[in-house]
């Protein structure tokens, strides 16, 4: 459960529940019909209030979501896999997700995924959550996946954070930077691989080569568009795909895993709207690999 108090301020006088709510503390229409819905989700001065109710300065209004009436984590599996934290407030989670560790459960996943992780880390806050992670990675993907502790904060920061992504190359791209727009869409209508097609949907991505060895380059990539394994179809298209990516590539004895990493997130804390910006550090094997390699581990931009 998570209850947010706001003191109304005199410039705010006269506007009515659902107003303030969405304009001033950017609530959806959805949360609020929610909210109406709960016994104690709206209360103003410590009573039941209704959103066309009007404020006056001085008014304390009280916001509560209440997990607990949906469906938690009680039911799954934990999991003693221990997975770096690199964020956590009240309402946001940022994992340094490892790889071969799916987002969620599945048929064939129901005890080994970051989910089961989340579980076992609500134990520890003695709190029964909702999983509710806000973007998702590939298994073999590691980096920062970010997670919701409850509605209001999944309202609030979904579609509202930005990625950057690292990944070494088996390859060099042919400019030092560069925007990849080509539009992408399943090979097979009931396979997983991508390709790049004109019938598919729009894609974009921007890179920038960081360092270079060899055949070997470590790039940075922002993405304007969120397809399917966006990355490592663009660089397969551009004939520098993902080290180590066995879908789009070719195995590789240098890595075990495609290696892309989810490195920096930013986003606003649904709260007090700071903007947080957290860095998920390469994990070993794409450290070890940079080093072997020569390449610059000290690029964070």
């Amino acid at each position: 459960m998570r209850t947010l108090r706001y003191e109304i301020t005199p410039e705010y006088d006269g506007m009515n529940v659902e107003r303030y709510l969405k304009k001033v503390h950017g609530y959806s229409s959805r949360t609020i019909v929610k909210l109406k819905h709960y016994d104690r989700g709206m209360y103003l001065n410590g009573a039941h209030t209704r959103t066309i109710d009007l404020l006056h300065p001085g008014d304390v209004l009280e916001i509560t979501f209440l997990d607990s009436e949906e469906h938690g984590v009680e039911h799954f599996i934990r999991s003693n896999r221990q997975v770096q934290i690199v964020y956590e407030d009240h309402d946001l989670i940022v994992f340094n997700k490892p790889a071969d560790m799916p987002c969620h459960q599945s048929c064939g996943h129901a005890a080994d995924t970051l989910a089961n992780v989340f579980a076992a880390h609500c134990d520890k806050l003695g709190m029964d959550l909702m999983y509710r992670p806000l973007n998702r990675l590939d298994r073999d993907t590691s980096g920062a996946v970010l997670v919701a502790k409850n509605r209001f904060a999944a309202a609030t920061v979904t579609n509202n954070f930005h990625k950057t992504y690292q990944a070494i190359l088996d390859g060099i791209p042919p400019q030092m930077e560069g925007r990849v727009d080509a539009p992408i869409r399943r090979e097979f209508p009931e396979e997983m691989r991508r390709i790049v097609a004109d019938d598919g949907q729009r894609a974009v991505t921007n890179y920038r080569v960081l360092a270079q060895r060899g055949n070997l380059s470590l790039v940075d990539f922002v993405l304007e568009t969120g397809r399917t394994h966006q990355i490592r179809v663009h660089m397969a298209y551009l004939g520098c795909p993902v080290l180590g990516d066995e879908l789009y590539g070719r195995k590789s004895e240098l890595i075990s895993r495609q290696a892309l990493h989810c490195r920096h997130i930013a986003f606003p804390q649904p709260v007090s709207r700071e903007e947080i910006r957290v860095d998920c550090p390469l994990l070993p094997d794409m450290q070890e690999l940079c080093i072997k390699m020569g390449l610059n581990l000290d690029i964070n931009e």
